[in-house]
């Protein structure tokens, strides 16, 4: 038997032959948009490469209900003028080269700040919505299904409709958010049947060979919200009209967001419970299941469709962080795949900061730019000083150049201060590619030197010189009696020295990180923060899932924001808090107010080689994307 012969078996979908059971999931691409009503060739190129890695069907997305719209910030493109879906055409057409299908997802967001009912989000803003009318409604399935017969002119095998997540359309779906008190509320039936009106007009038109591939929620976890019995219930309302059914899972609010993608607070494919319940339940026998959720691996993907748990597995982050990640499975290579990191800065960076980026894959949205280096004409011989993950990353981007690579590194160990993803239970994916470095340079020429402190000294002969030698913790010397406390990183690992009860000092991300590890095991945790608000270096989704997280164990994470502290003694730290002086009791204090640069370490071997550049956090103290960001830099550039 061939290898993964699950994942590779061919099926017939409505009218198209899918080659293999690998969905492209739709990420929306708002970065690659200037506000055009069309796809750029950017946007072409994003979807045309997930059919080039080897999904069987690619999900676009963009394409906008009722025409385009430019805010300034989203992606729209315009199903109405024929001179602006000739771009379509052109999208369709580059993923068929491949050998794939392709689909296009519509979002049911509708206009004017409608929802289900009044006072329902929209997307998780808190701006609220009102009822739509029936009139609406009705004006809305119309443009689905004129949307839906453009895209199949366009070329296009099928749709998918975004039925989930509690976006405005989902929302009648839910008891939790459909509080209608007409025909389209109340029973299961009755909140499917704007949804199914949507699906049945659609299928009408389009006919029986195009594909409808239906996103929901199966369970929501919201209590009073869509669980798993009435989610199948929800199931069995749409299977008459579509081919699959997506199980997805989660509503688009911090709460449940962590669900909806998957992170570091749940273990791998948290969301295949779903697929497998629709799917061995019986009652969904006209159309396909498919699981989605954080799934990185072939492996994991042949395990789920061999015993029956989905008749599709679709994809989103995996594809960003490592295109290759099919391809190197399929070659017995799947050690070599780059593991996803789940940081959710794909989708922060694209619908905040606007240029998607991937914390694993510099390259990733810039892979024409790389491409224009010219390889070196000349192979040196590099110093790579520091290992932890910038250090590691350049090493290893140097040695595929060709070039003669040693680093050293100071401690017994490489990893530097990824070192305490080890010991954090919601890190797992941050130890993984840790160790997936690890791994990649055992497997190279890179000359490691542990128990190395690099001096100028000893790099003297080196053509090239790349300083990682990362950041050191800040002992903040406006506190007195630091010395009655200890750093929060030298404490991971060590936590049984702690005892019952630890004050943190520092709000940011590694003090609120380190607050939810420790309560995680038991102990009981003050958190002390100067400014008014909690982790604001952290990232969007990261800090979102943080709050929750101090939220519901509230009591074991005091938090005390707009406090100084004061004094640290045995036993006790003082702090001002509102002009008032305060004290707490405490087994142990941890540091987490920074961390330092080490430059003037890195300046040191400034002038020891002809080529000199200085990475990651020994630059300013950031997060893994710096350091492959400027790793591949200065391994192009040596």
């Amino acid at each position: 038997m061939k290898p993964y012969s699950h994942v590779f078996s061919p099926i017939r979908v409505a009218g198209s032959v899918l080659k293999n059971r690998i969905i492209s999931a739709p990420s929306t691409i708002h970065t690659s948009s200037s506000g055009q009503p069309y796809p750029t060739e950017e946007a072409i190129r994003f979807f045309e490469r997930r059919a080039a890695a080897g999904a069987g069907l690619v999900t676009c997305a963009g394409a906008s209900i009722g025409g385009s719209h430019d805010d300034g910030k989203h992606c729209s493109w315009d199903l109405k003028v024929p001179n602006h879906t000739n771009r379509l055409c052109d999208l369709a057409g580059r993923i068929h080269l491949y050998g794939a299908k392709c689909t296009m997802e519509l979002i049911g967001i509708f206009p004017d700040g409608y929802t289900v009912s009044d006072g329902c989000s929209i997307m998780g803003d808190p701006v609220m919505g009102r009822e739509i009318p029936k009139d609406k409604m009705e004006w809305f399935k119309n443009e689905y299904i004129e949307a839906a017969l453009t895209l199949k002119a366009s070329g296009f095998d099928g749709v998918m409709l975004h039925f989930g997540h509690s976006i405005p359309i989902a929302q009648f779906l839910s008891p939790y958010t459909n509080k209608r008190t007409d025909e389209y509320g109340g029973s299961t039936e009755n909140r499917c049947r704007y949804p199914v009106e949507i699906l049945k007009g659609i299928r009408e038109a389009v006919g029986p060979d195009f594909i409808i591939d239906v996103r929901m929620s199966g369970t929501e976890f919201q209590q009073g919200g869509i669980d798993l019995d009435e989610g199948l219930r929800i199931a069995q309302q749409f299977q008459p009209y579509c081919d699959i059914i997506q199980a997805s899972a989660g509503m688009h609010n911090p709460d449940w967001m962590t669900w909806t993608h998957p992170c570091g607070f749940l273990p791998p494919n948290p969301n295949v419970f779903i697929a497998e319940h629709f799917k061995k339940s019986g009652c969904l026998d006209q159309c396909f299941v498919s699981t989605i959720g954080g799934i990185t691996s072939l492996d994991d993907c042949e395990d789920i469709l061999s015993q029956g748990k989905a008749d599709f597995v679709v994809v989103a982050r995996e594809f960003i962080a490592d295109p290759e990640w099919i391809h190197k499975a399929v070659a017995g290579k799947q050690e070599d795949v780059v593991p996803c990191i789940k940081c959710m800065r794909c989708l922060d960076s694209d619908n905040n900061s606007q240029y998607m980026l991937c914390a694993v894959n510099p390259r990733f949205n810039q892979e024409e730019a790389v491409a224009k280096i010219p390889a070196p004409a000349v192979k040196k011989k590099v110093a790579v000083i520091g290992g932890g993950p910038a250090g590691m990353y350049a090493a290893l981007e140097c040695d595929k150049l060709g070039h003669s690579v040693t680093l050293f590194e100071k401690q017994a160990h490489l990893g530097g201060l990824l070192e305490y993803a080890d010991h954090v239970s919601f890190k797992w994916p941050l130890a993984n590619f840790k160790n997936w470095l690890i791994a990649q340079l055992e497997k190279s020429n890179v000359t490691v030197r542990l128990n190395t402190e690099a001096t100028p000294e000893m790099v003297e002969g080196f053509d090239g010189i790349i300083a990682a030698l990362g950041s050191q913790p800040v002992i903040p010397k406006f506190i007195p009696g630091t010395e009655n406390a200890r750093t929060a990183v030298s404490a991971y690992g060590h936590e049984d020295e702690l005892g019952r009860r630890t004050v943190i000092i520092g709000g940011g991300q590694v003090g609120l990180e380190t607050a939810v590890h420790l309560q995680r095991l038991g102990l009981d945790v003050t958190l002390l923060e100067m400014l008014p608000q909690l982790a604001g270096d952290a990232s969007k989704c990261h800090r979102d899932e943080l709050m929750v997280e101090v939220r519901d164990h509230a009591d074991h994470i005091h938090v005390l924001t707009g406090a100084k502290c004061t004094g640290i003694e045995p036993g006790l730290v003082r702090y001002e808090r509102e002009g008032e002086a305060a004290a707490i009791k405490t087994d142990s204090v941890l540091l987490a107010v920074g961390l330092r640069p080490q430059r003037e370490r890195a300046d040191a071997f400034m002038h020891m080689a002809d080529s000199f550049f200085e990475i990651g956090d020994c630059v300013k103290a950031r997060t893994v994307e710096w350091c492959t960001r400027e790793g591949l830099a200065a391994a192009l550039n040596i």
